[in-house]
């Protein structure tokens, strides 16, 4: 009776939220699973531009978010979420992409350090995604590799940025710099007040897909409901895999082949699992 109840409470809340957003035409708008729900819309409604967005709503009452790295090598988000047997799958956190292996930042899984690597003061790596075992991720500023080396061992850390929005207020960021002001495709997450996560995902580096600067992007998820939210890596990493969907499940259009289908995918160090 509980997980009927809060299953047709969701949709409800998504309908809610697709309003703040009624501009938007939504070219997919389905519910994948309890808890799990997934939005497309390719667009010329934002920005003066063509924009080709994917948000995947997710309930984390009735699913799981939990991150999976490689520390040798590196494997696309579909291969990600394949292996991990996941329902969806986005790309997560930077990466040594010269040396083939490794997070490019602080790395903490379920209690096991990754990756120390110290990022104190970077202006881009200022921030901090926290998923619990259970429970609404948490994204806050960084704070010392120590603090989270002490943290609960049920907890995952990753040391990621900016910071887009905290308490629904956009946050500063250094609008001189290239990866801030000019368009790219980006990942990003952010959580809502109704206690929801959203995986987001915006194409770019081609005609039909623009991207967005990051001020842009936090615009964007205030009209999703956003609270607070964290950009993730992007480029030619950013990534959503659906299981079962065509195109081996890769849903956007990853651009590192510079075309506008799904067939250029980058292979990442970690990415974010739903299940």
């Amino acid at each position: 009776m509980h997980f009927q109840s809060k299953f047709r409470l969701f949709p409800i809340l998504l309908l809610l939220l697709s309003s703040a957003c009624a501009s938007l035409h939504w070219q997919h708008n389905q519910v994948l699973a309890p808890g799990l729900h997934w939005r497309h819309s390719h667009t010329e409604q934002f920005f003066q531009s063509k924009q080709n967005i994917h948000v995947l709503a997710v309930d984390p009452q009735q699913r799981r978010l939990e991150l999976a790295f490689e520390t040798d090598t590196f494997l696309t988000t579909s291969q990600f979420g394949q292996n991990g047997q996941a329902l969806a799958a986005m790309n997560a956190g930077f990466f040594k992409i010269r040396e083939g292996r490794g997070s490019a930042t602080y790395l903490r899984v379920n209690g096991q350090t990754i990756d120390d690597l110290p990022a104190p003061g970077h202006p881009r790596l200022n921030g901090a995604l926290v998923l619990p075992a259970r429970g609404l991720p948490r994204i806050e500023y960084a704070q010392p590799n120590a603090v989270y080396n002490a943290a609960p061992a049920d907890e995952t850390v990753l040391v990621t940025g900016p910071v887009l929005l905290l308490n629904g207020q956009s946050q500063a960021m250094d609008s001189t710099s290239e990866f801030i002001s000019h368009r790219h495709p980006r990942s990003c997450l952010c959580t809502t007040s109704r206690g929801e996560a959203l995986l987001v995902t915006v194409d770019g580096r081609h005609e039909e897909a623009q991207g967005m600067s990051l001020f842009e992007l936090a615009d964007l998820l205030k009209k999703l409901r956003c609270r607070n939210a964290i950009n993730l890596d992007g480029g030619g990493s950013t990534t959503l895999w659906i299981n079962g969907r065509p195109d081996n499940g890769v849903v956007n259009c990853p651009s590192d082949n510079r075309k506008f289908d799904h067939l250029g995918e980058r292979a990442v160090g970690n990415v974010i699992l739903v299940r």
